[in-house]
């Protein structure tokens, strides 16, 4: 299992911290990682039911279930993981003939598919007030770059929001938003921009 070191901020320090990020986290870490997080999940959902408060729209995720649902379709995928003490995100692209660009002057070329990525529930302020550490999403979404690059796909990447993740991917990651998705959810599909000069820059 490869890993890199990266940076996360460290929200109860209010400062960044080095983290590893794990290439293709095997499947006993996946089941590691589901059986912690559930313990997790399932506290902070009984106390924002509790609340009142809304249940987050990724709350039923299961990553064992994502991988052997992968495996039966034959998909090629890749697997990400963040580690700060304790697993503290996971992230799954995927690629292959039928991921393909949709912006104007791109279509039909190659991309990767970020096709799911979670924070642990300790890091989400959807379950937590008081979060432990950020940053992972923006460095999933930099690795999703460097990976469409070692691919040859010049940083190009797509993926289908979460209507409480659109902002982030707006805003924070400036991609691209392709408007809602009637054959995905109605999901708001989102590329990545300028691809070219992003995948330089990481």
């Amino acid at each position: 299992m490869k890993s890199h070191i990266i940076q996360i901020f460290d929200q109860r320090i209010r400062s960044y911290v080095d983290a590893e990020l794990l290439e293709d986290p095997g499947d006993d870490y996946i089941e590691t990682v589901d059986a912690l997080w559930s313990v997790y999940k399932k506290r902070f959902l009984r106390q924002r039911r509790a609340a009142g408060k809304p249940i987050p729209e990724h709350s039923h995720w299961n990553w064992k279930l994502k991988l052997e649902q992968e495996r039966l379709e034959n998909s090629f995928y890749k697997c990400f993981a963040v580690v700060r003490d304790d697993p503290q995100g996971l992230m799954m692209l995927k690629y292959g003939s039928r991921f393909v660009s949709r912006q104007v002057g791109q279509e039909g070329q190659p991309l990767v598919y970020l096709a799911y990525v979670e924070s642990a529930p300790w890091n989400l302020k959807e379950y937590c007030d008081n979060v432990s550490y950020s940053g992972i999403g923006k460095e999933f979404y930099k690795t999703a770059i460097r990976f469409s690059n070692l691919l040859g796909f010049a940083g190009r990447i797509g993926l289908h929001s979460l209507p409480g993740a659109e902002g982030f991917y707006a805003k924070t990651c400036q991609m691209v938003s392709l408007g809602r998705d009637s054959d995905y959810d109605d999901l708001v599909y989102f590329e990545s921009a300028d691809n070219e000069t992003e995948g330089k820059r990481q």
